[in-house]
């Protein structure tokens, strides 16, 4: 266990007035803008601040550490779920989950059509629990992803923050409440922007080999692991990482004043990895992005290609992923 301020957990928390002084949770509702009506929770432990999405699948919003932004928001926000098209509602966010059936572009397969990157951070979540305990900040919540006699499947969701670690805790669980088997399809799409992301940031993954996937990509495959200089108009690029399989791996982003950001999960549940970077002067982004199956280009490929594992009626699987800052802060 880490500690607060210089102090153990159980110093800090004897010294402070309350324990809302070091760690809280704080449920509210947005009051204007185009996200106005939908729901907030704010989770503080320590150095972190950390915003949950619960109408957008208890998704992580902008997360701070000790005031710094570690997540790229993108000029939309988070308007409320059903606002037209991928484009003109993805937020960003530390991690956009996509899925729970699809992702990658817009596709249709047995399951039906499935939009950009899947219907599940329209989703809204039912929170069942927020809590502070003393050693860790905790908010629960389930999702439902269902259509009328087609695929019904479930997701409880747990974000736990630990005192004093610097650490987010992300745990899934998929349950198949339908009468058949279906196959999930899910990417968690960790965004990471300025400052940690600028040029010179350096990703270190645990690659074995790493693809582009097409040409826009091919022309900065020698310099994949290196984040450029940014430009007026930076074509996006998307790279495919293949990994060691049944391993608990860890990708790092290291900005050149040492701040990083690890990710850490087990490649029995995410075999795959895909790195999305645009280095454009209105908006650097860094995509870091374990998933389920080794395609980005959607279901029906997937399917094709044979990377689609059934889940049985009744049946749950496990997903999850840990993020940890490391190394030193930027000053501000």
């Amino acid at each position: 266990m880490g500690d607060l301020y210089g102090r153990s957990i159980d110093e800090a928390l004897r010294r402070a007035g309350a324990t809302a002084q070091v760690a809280s949770v704080e449920q509210s509702l947005r009051a204007d803008g185009p996200d106005a009506g939908t729901r907030r929770v704010r989770l503080v432990a320590g150095d972190l601040d950390v915003e949950l999405l619960p109408d957008r699948g208890l998704d992580l919003g902008q997360v701070r550490h000790r005031g710094v932004p570690l997540a790229w928001v993108s000029p939309t926000g988070w308007p409320r779920p059903g606002a037209a098209g991928f484009g003109a509602s993805f937020g960003g966010g530390l991690v956009t989950t996509c899925g729970l059936l699809s992702f990658g572009p817009p596709s249709v397969d047995a399951e039906g059509v499935h939009p950009q990157h899947g219907r599940f951070s329209g989703l809204s979540a039912s929170v069942t629990r927020a809590e502070v305990r003393a050693d860790a900040v905790i908010v629960e919540a389930t999702v439902v992803e269902a259509t009328v006699l087609g695929a019904h499947l479930e997701l409880r969701r747990r974000v736990r923050v630990p005192l004093g670690e610097g650490r987010i805790e992300l745990r899934d669980e998929i349950v198949n409440r339908g009468a058949r088997a279906v196959e999930p399809m899910v990417l968690y799409h960790v965004n990471l922007g300025w400052p940690l992301v600028d040029a010179g940031t350096v990703l270190r993954s645990p690659a074995e080999r790493v693809h582009a996937r097409d040409a826009a990509a091919a022309a900065g495959l020698a310099g994949w692991a290196e984040f450029p200089e940014p430009v007026a108009d930076y074509p996006e690029q998307v790279f495919r990482h293949e990994l060691p399989a049944d391993r608990r791996v860890s990708a790092e982003v290291v900005a050149a004043s040492g701040l990083g950001i690890r990710i850490s999960f087990d490649t029995a549940q995410l075999p795959a990895l895909f790195q999305w970077r645009v280095a454009q002067d209105d908006g650097l982004v860094l995509g870091v992005e374990p998933a389920t199956a080794a395609t980005i280009l959607g279901r029906a490929d997937a399917r094709k290609a044979g990377l689609l594992r059934p889940l049985a009626p009744g049946d749950s699987r496990e997903l999850g992923l840990d993020i940890d800052v490391i190394g030193n802060r930027i000053e501000t």
